[in-house]
């Protein structure tokens, strides 16, 4: 006949001396594969796999994106999720137009809102490369 052990309801929880441990640990729950690591590598992965939920979560982990991802992030908006595309062109544009000080001319101005539209009306590359070379150009970092 097997034995069974007796667990004292008086001692469950207590250490060898009947007494509570309070000592916590701290346990990382494992995450599936494609959720582990870190934003900025989940908001690319979101990106390629054109998940907006995904993508935003990781923006928002993230806290400020710079202004390449952000259009990246906004071509995905274009495609996936039109309604809210609108307020978050104006947000990029203005970005845009802030962070490049005096360095847009009025005419890069117009075609960075003509790109904008592009976008939305489903040119999304050709717009897209058109604004990222703009970017890479006149952009002025802020650090």
């Amino acid at each position: 006949m097997a034995r069974r052990a007796h667990i004292n309801p008086e001692r469950a929880g207590c250490n060898s001396f009947g007494e509570t441990s309070m000592a916590r640990t701290s346990v990382r729950p494992r995450l599936p594969h494609d959720l582990d690591g870190r934003p900025y590598a989940r908001l690319r992965r979101a990106l390629d796999v054109r998940s907006v939920l995904q993508a935003e979560s990781a923006a928002r982990e993230l806290g400020r994106l710079g202004l390449l991802d952000a259009l990246d992030y906004l071509t995905l908006l274009a495609a996936e999720a039109p309604e809210r595309y609108d307020p978050a062109a104006r947000k990029w544009l203005s970005r845009l137009l802030a962070e490049s000080g005096a360095a847009l001319t009025p005419d890069e101005v117009v075609v960075a809102f003509g790109c904008l539209r592009g976008l939305a009306a489903g040119y999304g590359e050709q717009s897209r490369e058109v604004l990222r070379v703009l970017v890479k150009c006149r952009h002025v970092a802020r650090g």
